[in-house]
């Protein structure tokens, strides 16, 4: 018998599907435009506080692990309790999760496989981070693998395994080897003009880690919403 899907609230409009959850953790598939953690002084949607809503009933708060952007979808994943979450940053401190995400990006990556390694560094000027040169101090290594899935007339659909966890990494590191995520007008400019899609064609797919008390592998996947969906299917017909 399949198994009810089970949802948190976002607001009027939106809810977010639990992925899993126990009593020292959860996790949810965010939809693109809501913010993992509040911002102060906005009153946008996000999970944290809709995390908080849902965990009431049970005396419990949502505290936060990681991050993915506000515009990208995806598997995102909150503890329930301090031990809980310091066990858990310790891992992603140390790289140790199975981070995979789906993109669909500009022309066809020649390699069709590789790792990309850049040194990166955040700036002021548009909130963004771009590329300095390795012996540059202010930059911080960021590294990656991709692997085309499937390549169509002028985009192609692309896996990345995120080792490091640097803001919009995944958005800089692509955009730098010449194959920007479409729709991501923020790191490549002509992307205004795609209309098919309002935010990067960027999902984060999969979660694998070490259960923080149980020391049991979990494996988390998030659905691919609907607007990446279509966008995937405009191209491949193309």
């Amino acid at each position: 018998m399949k198994k009810k899907k089970r949802y948190v609230t976002l607001n009027a409009r939106q809810r977010s599907e639990i992925l899993y959850e126990d009593t020292q953790l959860i996790a949810v598939n965010k939809p693109a435009g809501i913010l993992t953690v509040p911002i102060p002084g906005m009153k946008s949607a996000n999970l944290q506080d809709a995390l908080d809503s849902y965990l009431q009933s049970q005396k419990k708060k949502a505290q936060t692990v990681h991050r993915i952007d506000r515009y990208t979808s995806g598997v995102v994943l909150f503890a329930k309790s301090s031990r809980a979450r310091s066990r858990l940053i310790e891992q992603f401190r140390n790289h140790e999760p199975a981070r995979i995400y789906l993109a669909l990006v500009r022309g066809v990556p020649n390699p069709p496989e590789a790792e990309l390694v850049h040194y990166m560094k955040r700036i002021k000027d548009g909130f963004r981070n771009v590329i300095v040169p390795e012996d540059d101090p202010s930059g911080t290594r960021a590294r990656l693998h991709y692997r085309v899935i499937e390549q169509f007339k002028d985009t192609s659909l692309v896996e990345v395994a995120l080792d490091t966890g640097l803001k919009n990494q995944i958005r800089v590191q692509l955009t730098e080897i010449g194959h920007p995520t479409v729709g991501d007008r923020h790191y490549a400019g002509d992307e205004v003009e795609e209309k098919l899609i309002n935010r990067q064609a960027l999902h984060a797919s999969r979660l694998e880690f070490i259960h923080p008390v149980s020391r049991e592998i979990v494996g988390l996947e998030a659905e691919i919403p609907k607007d990446f969906k279509r966008l995937i299917t405009y191209y491949k017909r193309k």
